[in-house]
């Protein structure tokens, strides 16, 4: 299972990109669909991914959320998942 700490979060219009350091020092990235990536922003969070994008301090207010942050990214039942482990 692919593990590592965030360390940035691009914003590619509908497909954002976050781009993670493995314990081994290799770069990894993982893909969202801007829909998910609101979904597991608010999950984690509890914060409202449109008003922190909108009114926030834009693609910054989400990244600077997630940087840091240890992700871990598996295959249960045949469905990827990506789970923070703060």
């Amino acid at each position: 299972m692919p593990k590592g700490k965030i360390l940035s979060v691009e914003d590619y219009g509908s497909v954002w990109t976050l781009y993670y350091e493995t314990p081994k020092g290799k770069i990894g990235q993982i893909n969202f669909d801007w829909r998910m990536l609101a979904n597991f922003y608010e999950g984690t969070s509890g914060r409202d991914f449109y008003n922190d994008y909108k009114f926030g301090q834009g693609r910054k207010s989400i990244s600077d959320y997630f940087i840091g942050k240890t992700i871990s990214i598996g295959d249960k039942d045949g469905s990827e998942y990506v789970r923070l482990e703060c």
